[in-house]
């Protein structure tokens, strides 16, 4: 059997970004579709035996009506109309945070040949004697744990798949900082044919026959070097290949140093150095250190603006020179009344079924990230 194993698509993420495309969404969610809608004709062109996608189709719970759509359809080419079987979990990006809710992927359930796993429970689905284990991103990690338990290979299969969203535990270099992530016993996926994982961002091997596929576009600056794509599995004998699609170019410049320059002049050194990366169609960051309150005033008014709309996405960071009293950026809020503000939220909270101690150190290493 082949497969080809997809993941965190992300879609509707990039509504923050400045410059909108023709569909009247932002031009950084017109990317992230891009690459989403190019994996699926790259699977559609393969002609596998079986799809997968690991999770996290959607940033959000509930993301936009033409978001909806759009993944419909891609869902649909892939399921119904080119008939190929295709099984989908939900991530901790648009699994439900409350049972009630229910996730809009649950909306796709007429799709023939669609195979879903959107409950926060195992779903075992058979296709040509393949055992398929399906668990997606669970309420609580103790509904998680039991639903691992389940996850045991059938012996009179030909084949058994394991799909899961989350951290390979031990490795903390797969984590994406995330809330709501739990972490995945590796010596369970030992036990399987192949592992489709979805959470970690870029393709790599995490055991023998255990991969992360990685994200269909680049979703922060940590993945500016990262390929972008999907991988083909075969499983007898084993071979995995990964296909990459396009991305947007992503670059972080050097760092500029502010001192002993007026304002005019450190806009000019700026420009010079977008344009030697030619910054039309580049999501740039570039860090501008030694900065003081003096220069910052002197930085003409409408000099940055400018040299955003010269760049398809720029991000520049400015910050103060170090001295005893203040090493802070600026531009960037103090974090700390916001870190104390959620955690006395968490004392007027029902917290039964998380532990609430995990809960608050993942909560303040997100709130205090710095990418």
């Amino acid at each position: 059997m082949r497969i080809c194993h997809f993941t965190d698509s992300h879609l509707g993420a990039g509504e923050n970004h400045y410059r909108r495309g023709k569909s009247g969404l932002t031009m950084r969610q017109e990317d992230i579709i891009n690459g989403f809608v190019e994996a699926v004709d790259k699977i559609i062109a393969l002609k596998p035996d079986v799809c997968i996608h690991a999770g996290d189709i959607f940033h959000t719970v509930r993301p936009l009506n033409r978001i909806m759509a759009l993944a419909g359809e891609q869902l649909y080419r892939l399921a119904e109309q080119n008939g190929i079987p295709t099984i989908i979990i939900t991530g901790n990006h648009d699994a439900p945070k409350q049972p009630h809710i229910g996730a809009a992927l649950e909306v796709y359930k007429q799709i023939d040949n669609l195979y879903i796993a959107a409950e926060s429970k195992l779903k075992i689905f058979e296709i040509d004697g393949v055992k398929f284990f399906a668990l997606p991103h669970c309420l609580t990690t103790e509904i998680q744990k039991t639903e691992l338990a389940q996850c045991i290979p059938d012996k009179n299969a030909h084949h058994n798949i394991l799909i899961l969203h989350g951290v390979a535990s031990g490795m903390p270099e797969f984590s994406m900082a995330d809330l709501g992530e739990q972490e995945l016993p590796v010596e369970v996926m030992n036990r399987f044919d192949y592992t489709a994982l979805g959470h970690f961002h870029n393709y790599c091997r995490v055991a023998d026959r255990a991969y992360y596929a990685g994200s269909t576009e680049r979703l922060s600056q940590s993945e500016r070097e990262a390929a972008k794509g999907l991988v083909e599995v075969e499983l007898e004998p084993f071979k995995v290949v990964f296909h990459e699609i396009k991305s947007r170019p992503m670059l972080d410049l050097q760092p500029i140093d502010a001192r002993g320059k007026r304002g005019d002049q450190l806009a000019e050194l700026i420009r010079q150095e977008l344009e030697k990366v030619d910054s039309s169609d580049k999501i740039v960051r570039v860090k501008v250190e030694g900065m003081t309150e003096e220069i910052m005033k002197t930085i003409p008014a409408d000099a940055m603006a400018e040299l955003k709309q010269k760049s398809f996405s720029l991000d520049v960071r400015f910050e103060k020179e170090k001295t005893e009293e203040n090493s802070t950026q600026f531009g960037r809020s103090a974090i700390g009344r916001l870190d104390e503000s959620f955690v006395a939220y968490l004392d007027t909270v029902e917290l039964k079924g998380f532990d609430k101690d995990r809960l608050t150190k993942e909560a303040l290493k997100y709130l205090n990230l710095a990418e």
